[in-house]
């Protein structure tokens, strides 16, 4: 073997063992758990009946294991290299987040797939944009998380106000963070948009 091709197998044989040690090259997907925990704020004694309803974002993508993909987990270099996944739609996600909360205001609220014609209160949930995108770097993990949705509130089955609700975050964290750290911070957004909606809602159908 020539000197010169004794270094070029060198060359060859760093350059791999170099892209074996890149950050993300062995990244599988990370199940996350869309979790929420009921916030720690009085919002009355109400007693009307209300409806939840909402709409999954369009072209929401499933795995071939049926979970549902809400983020990805990027490489040094923000090239995507395995997916965040949960086995719950944002859809339900958020609902059932409102639900916990109406029913904790006294509310008699349930679930439905479209709101009943003429129903005396109803909330729709619709226009759901929400990404949690880890950048995995040399020393942290940026992980970028935004959550927005339309809300429309609905008397006698007539729509009587909209809004939309949007809740952003950008965190470093340890590169050996954990899955409950992404949960945490999009608990967080939840949390932030129910602050936003219990008001509106009692405003509107409840009692002062």
């Amino acid at each position: 073997m020539t000197s010169r091709s004794l270094i070029l197998r060198k060359i060859i044989l760093a350059g791999s063992l170099m892209l074996t040690l890149l950050p993300g090259c062995t990244m599988v997907d990370q199940n996350i758990t869309l979790r929420y925990v009921q916030l720690d704020r009085a919002f009355g004694r109400q007693s009307a009946q209300i409806f939840v309803s909402h709409v999954d974002p369009v072209g929401s993508a499933r795995n071939s294991r049926g979970e549902w993909i809400i983020g990805s987990l990027n490489n040094v270099h923000g090239v995507h290299q395995a997916n965040l996944v949960s086995d719950r739609s944002l859809g339900e996600w958020i609902s059932d987040a409102l639900i916990l909360e109406l029913k904790h205001a006294g509310y008699t609220a349930s679930q439905a797939p479209t709101l009943p014609a003429g129903a005396a209160n109803g909330i729709l949930i619709s226009g759901i944009r929400s990404y949690l995108d880890a950048d995995k770097g040399l020393v942290s993990v940026e992980v970028r998380h935004e959550l927005k949705f339309n809300v429309d509130l609905f008397r006698n089955g007539v729509k009587a106000k909209s809004f939309t609700v949007a809740s952003r975050d950008n965190q470093k964290l340890a590169l050996d963070a954990s899955r409950k750290e992404k949960e945490q911070i999009m608990l967080q957004s939840l949390q932030d948009a129910m602050l936003r909606i219990m008001p509106e809602v009692i405003t509107l159908t409840g009692t002062k």
